[in-house]
């Protein structure tokens, strides 16, 4: 009895134990997972926190970098506006320095030479009418005529206004501009303007604006409409537009030597006859010398005098004694200003 007493104690002291064990295992177990659980999530809280710390990184970089980048360049569009302020501060420097020492030079030269003056100094200041010159005499534009040819009065007080500088043309081109000064005496203080071509003007500008083409021939359209020319033996053509309204007008200078005539005339862009501008027969030539004067080429310029844009015709009309008188005369849009027909002579009246 004891001893199945014995065996029971013992069997359930084993259970008992085993219980224990059992229980100490399912704890064990529960506590391994529980651990596990928190690893887990403490491992996911770190990949985030670094996944996190990454991208914050990345975005502060890059920040920082577009702000640098634009205090770059507004530190560079500074520095540019400043260079810039500098140079142009500096030009204007320059500038000064060169209109002083422009100045200087300029009161130099007026004050040792007072009769070398520039247009600028003369002729804006004491003439400020447009001077033009034919052959060194004064040509008077203001009106389209036959004009005489001036002297100046070299005992006037301002005489030396027409010493200036003078822009040349000759041959239908410009020659150069040069100082023109007083020619020695030619009658009772009269002088004219020497050390200029035959036509000088006062003023720079372009007097000559379209091109003047001279040929030995008439062109087939004048030709068409003025049958009549056969007649003449020389003939020379000055093709030019005169009004600059895109269409070629003709100044023919034509000579019959047969019978001793010639003349200049002009004819407009569709071949039409506008008019005779000057003639001369073999009757009206020097009859002591036995020479021939024939109208030509040297008696014709074709030149803006005035400045207005259309070219004059400038006919040189000879005398018997003395200068040649001056003819001006002007084409725009069809119509003709000026003293047209003139009979030249050169005989004493």
């Amino acid at each position: 009895m004891e001893e199945l007493n014995k065996k029971d104690i013992e069997e359930k002291e084993k259970v008992s134990e085993n219980v224990v064990t059992e229980k100490n295992e399912d704890s064990s177990d529960t506590l391994k997972v529980k651990i596990g659980t928190v690893g887990n999530f403490v491992l996911a809280a770190f990949i985030i926190l670094i996944i996190g710390t990454g991208g914050l990184t990345y975005y502060l970089i890059h920040s920082a970098k577009d702000d640098y980048d634009k205090q770059y360049n507004e530190i560079v569009s500074n520095l540019t506006n400043e260079e810039n302020i500098v140079e142009v501060e500096e030009e204007q420097e320059k500038g000064t320095v060169a209109n002083i020492i422009d100045s200087a030079i300029s009161e130099a030269a007026s004050s040792s030479n007072p009769t070398t003056t520039t247009d600028e100094n003369t002729k804006k200041l004491m003439n400020e009418s447009l001077v033009v010159l034919y052959n060194g005499l004064i040509l008077d534009t203001t009106k389209m005529d036959e004009v005489a040819l001036q002297y100046i009065d070299s005992k006037n007080e301002e005489s030396d206004k027409y010493i200036i500088t003078y822009y040349s043309y000759e041959n239908y081109s410009f020659k150069e501009s040069k100082l023109g000064i007083f020619s020695s005496q030619l009658y009772d203080g009269l002088v004219k303007i020497d050390s200029v071509g035959k036509v000088a003007i006062s003023e720079d500008y372009d007097a000559i604006p379209r091109d003047v083409k001279v040929v030995n021939t008439v062109p087939t359209i004048v030709s068409d409409n003025n049958p009549k020319l056969v007649d003449y033996d020389s003939i020379k053509t000055l093709i030019v537009d005169l009004d600059g309204n895109g269409a070629d007008e003709y100044i023919l200078i034509l000579a019959n030597k047969s019978i001793g005539f010639s003349k200049i005339t002009l004819i407009d862009s569709k071949g039409s006859k506008v008019a005779d501008l000057a003639s001369i027969e073999k009757s009206k030539w020097k009859k002591d010398t036995g020479a021939e004067y024939y109208l030509s080429i040297n008696n014709v310029e074709v030149i803006d005098v005035d400045n207005d844009g259309i070219m004059e015709i400038v006919v040189e009309i000879p005398h018997a004694t003395g200068d040649p008188t001056v003819s001006l005369l002007k084409y725009s849009n069809g119509v003709l200003s000026g003293k047209t027909g003139i009979e030249c002579s050169l005989l004493s009246e």
